[in-house]
């Protein structure tokens, strides 16, 4: 069997852009007061049944990602971007396996450094799927 992971061909939902607040950081002014964060995320599938059936469940809902990505953030109050991102990637990965091939996802902080327009980290995960 072929893996997805060996595929050079995938299709990708993505959320660009994505822009809301929630507690990150391990300063101290950080810990209390809401900054705000920017989240880019590319969700590999594959649109075959998709593009037949033009049935949502068939896909990765990207309003329900986008969702779940606000709600994991605000909630957790992560101290790095890193565990935020991972965090991310798991509740994803959880809520479409069925669908999802892979994640490359951004976390960036617009507001940490005056002379850049942000600061962050990207992590790209594939999972492996027998097809």
């Amino acid at each position: 069997m072929q893996s997805i992971t060996n595929l050079k061909e995938h299709d990708t939902v993505i959320i660009n852009g994505l822009v809301f607040s929630c507690i990150i950081g391990l300063l101290p002014e950080e810990r209390v007061k809401e900054q705000r964060v920017i989240v880019n995320a590319e969700l590999y599938t594959c649109f075959d049944r998709i593009s037949e059936s033009d049935d949502i469940a068939h896909t990765v809902n990207y309003a329900e990602a986008a969702d779940i990505i606000v709600s994991e953030s605000v909630s957790c109050r992560a101290e790095t971007v890193e565990f935020l991102g991972n965090r991310l990637i798991k509740a994803l990965k959880e809520r479409f396996a069925e669908s999802l091939h892979g994640i490359t996802l951004e976390v960036l902080k617009p507001d940490i450094l005056k002379n850049v327009d942000s600061v962050g980290i990207r992590m790209t995960r594939m999972f492996k799927r027998d097809i």
